[in-house]
């Protein structure tokens, strides 16, 4: 290991992209089960059949997003077209059909007919996160009305959002319910142990700052501000020039986030 002050153009970082809330790791450890749920409700649809719709739900930062990610880019591979929507940056049914549109290479004004025409007929997957913040649910009830083969799956971290749909809805997308429990503390410190061999190279973190960063992550039970965490303490570690991460690069970090 070398030793004395980090240089100018040295880093500790080996992938500090890993550490973004949009990165998606080939391994989700602790989600086998309900990956394999997602999977076996949409592999009817590489199967020339109808797939199963979904709903999502758990807290926040406990691997629901990543999980439905994961899972599509592994059937894109079968060349099942999917699209993802966060309904939070796009509220509005409008938003939501240009959205699709624009994941499908669709130029022009949004309009399910659109996007009928370019399906033409192929299976699709529809994935909807945050479906609770969407302010009306008009683009739902199109889709499950107009697209006869594709797969809906709705996120939320609200488990009761269910039985707020409109019946013509929910009999329309009667889905299948998976719960992302919350992840135990010694999963916590596997992920964020994961984690830090894509982000960091070896033997830059001290054990105190593990310790404190684990403690922190499992207080607040979300695995996405562990990431910022983990991120912000490596940060602080570069601006000090120090090739370990201590523990007061995370208590700095803590500070400034919490």
């Amino acid at each position: 290991m070398k030793l004395g002050p980090l240089e100018s153009d040295e880093t500790i970082f080996s992938n500090i992209d890993s550490l973004s809330p949009d990165f998606v790791p080939k391994l989700l450890p602790y989600r086998e089960n309900e990956q394999k749920e997602i999977a076996n409700a949409l592999k009817p649809l590489v199967e020339g059949r109808l797939g199963r719709n979904l709903f999502i739900y758990g807290k926040a930062g406990i691997g629901k997003t990543h999980a439905v990610k994961r899972v599509l880019a592994d059937f894109g591979e079968f060349d099942l077209p999917s699209v993802f929507i966060n309904c939070w940056i796009c509220p509005e049914s409008g938003a939501i059909i240009e959205s699709i549109e624009k994941q499908l290479g669709i130029i022009g004004e949004p309009s399910i007919e659109r996007i009928k025409n370019r399906l033409g007929g192929s299976a699709i997957v529809f994935a909807f996160d945050e479906i609770d913040q969407a302010t009306e649910l008009n683009f739902l009830y199109t889709i499950l009305e107009e697209i006869n083969r594709r797969g809906v799956i709705l996120i939320s971290n609200k488990p009761e959002f269910i039985a707020t749909l409109d019946e013509r809805i929910r009999s329309r997308l009667q889905p299948q319910t998976i719960e992302f429990r919350n992840y135990k503390p010694e999963e916590i410190k596997g992920i964020l142990k994961e984690r830090r061999k894509y982000a960091f190279y070896e033997e830059t973190w001290s054990k105190e700052a593990i310790k404190l960063l684990e403690e922190k992550t499992i207080e607040k039970a979300d695995i996405r501000f562990g990431l910022i965490l983990m991120r912000s303490a490596g940060l602080n570690a570069e601006q000090d020039a120090s090739r370990i991460v201590l523990k007061k690069h995370v208590e700095e970090a803590w500070e400034k986030l919490k």
